[in-house]
């Protein structure tokens, strides 16, 4: 856990987008995944949005992980017969 990192909501929204610039520039294979060394750039993206900042690719590829895996979980209740947004609740 010496690696783990706190990621702020900023960063958080900017790696998205970085991570949409990538699928619209190509750097997916057809299987979904992404292609090597994109991580590497991420990164480097990263670093140049926030200086001071401590990211580096694993940083990355656990953050894309995380939330592929939170994005699949939400996926997952949407298809759920009689799920829905409650705005009272």
């Amino acid at each position: 856990m010496d690696n783990k990192r706190m990621w702020t909501d900023e960063e958080t929204n900017a790696f998205v987008g970085f991570i949409e610039e990538f699928v619209v520039d190509g750097q997916r294979v057809d299987c979904g995944q992404f292609k090597p060394g994109t991580f590497e750039k991420l990164a480097l993206k990263m670093l140049e949005a926030f200086s001071g900042c401590t990211l580096t690719a694993k940083h990355c590829k656990n953050k894309h992980k995380w939330l592929k895996e939170k994005y699949q979980y939400a996926a997952d209740m949407l298809g759920c017969s009689g799920f829905g947004w409650n705005h009272e609740k």
